[in-house]
């Protein structure tokens, strides 16, 4: 059904060009003939020049133009030159005009003008067809390049979380020994994060709302083995209702906090976060503490942040700024993203 719609639309345009091209051929002729023999010309010519206009464009466009063969190409068109004009010029002297023709039959400027109008043709048409192709490709090239995102996102995501999930069964596990009753809303946490990170996060964006309960969800699972931990704080100023965010954009910073800072291991060890939502932008603030100062900002960051990087770069492309600071003993991070 496709198929056939596309070629009706493609006849259409055909027939929309070659009706303009006799109505608009038909007015300036119609200055020499009468109209009917004017508009008659005009069609015998538009005749004699279509088979030229389409073995230009189904033969020698695709097979030698976009090949680059352009000399053998330059060569196809005199040949096609020299079989139409001798033809256009009997035909036009099968009509008779009158005194206002600026050009006199079998003149060089008649002749001139023919050849002129046919070369013409050949480059109105020959330009729509090039601009056709280059409008498929670049149609194609995006679609191509969209899937290709969707791919790299998907590939991602997927390396987000083994570390948290590992870390929270174990915490689930022992705590189901110490009590049971108290393991029972953990494990349907960990069941909603991974119903979350399964299938709403698929979507390209998320309400922010969402996204909060779930670094919330998270904090928790993460502090179940020290308990309530006093060395971690969260907080969440301006309103979140209507706000839309890209899924699992800011749970890898927290995940590298974790894994990388001391904040559960050790008293004077911490994690703060805050994110400020305004109108046109929220920013979110992240900061941890860490043991060894030799440490490279890469090994403290991590996978996860080179993947959160491309993420931003992706999906937040000049609409975000992150800067990612290494002290003796903290680790911070500063993102700001424009609300879309």
């Amino acid at each position: 059904m496709m198929n056939q719609k596309w070629y009706q639309r493609i006849w259409l345009l055909h027939a929309a060009f070659w009706s303009g091209y006799l109505m608009l051929l038909t007015l300036i002729f119609a200055r020499f003939l009468p109209i009917d023999q004017a508009f008659l010309r005009n069609l015998v010519n538009g005749c004699a020049m279509a088979p030229m206009v389409y073995i230009n464009l189904f033969i020698l466009v695709p097979k030698l133009l976009l090949k680059k063969k352009f000399r053998f190409y330059t060569l196809c068109l005199l040949g096609l030159l020299i079989i139409i004009t001798p033809l256009r010029l009997w035909l036009d002297d099968q009509f008779t005009f009158n005194t206002h023709n600026p050009f006199p039959q079998d003149s060089i400027a008649h002749i001139a003008t023919i050849i002129f109008s046919s070369i013409l043709m050949l480059g109105v048409t020959t330009t729509l067809i090039l601009f056709q192709d280059w409008y498929e490709k670049s149609q194609m090239a995006a679609a191509f390049e969209k899937l290709q995102l969707e791919a790299e996102l998907k590939f991602l995501k997927a390396q987000i979380n083994p570390h948290f999930l590992f870390n929270a069964l174990n915490n689930i596990y022992t705590l189901s020994y110490l009590d049971g009753k108290a393991a029972a809303p953990h494990i349907m946490q960990l069941s909603g994060l991974m119903r979350y990170m399964l299938y709403e996060s698929d979507e390209h964006l998320v309400s922010l709302s969402k996204e909060l309960t779930y670094i919330s969800h998270y904090l928790e699972l993460q502090q179940l083995k020290n308990g309530k931990s006093q060395n971690v704080t969260w907080r969440v100023e301006g309103e979140t209702g209507g706000v839309l965010i890209a899924p699992l954009i800011l749970i890898p910073f927290f995940e590298n906090a974790f894994k990388h800072g001391n904040a559960m291991d050790d008293q004077s060890g911490y994690i703060h976060g805050s994110l400020i939502i305004g109108r046109e932008k929220m920013i979110f603030h992240l900061e941890n503490s860490i043991e060894k100062t030799h440490k490279r900002k890469d090994e403290v960051g991590g996978v996860g942040l080179e993947n959160v990087r491309k993420r931003l770069q992706m999906l937040y492309h000049e609409k975000h700024s992150l800067s990612v600071t290494m002290a003796e003993y903290t680790f911070t991070i500063q993102l700001t993203l424009m609300l879309i």
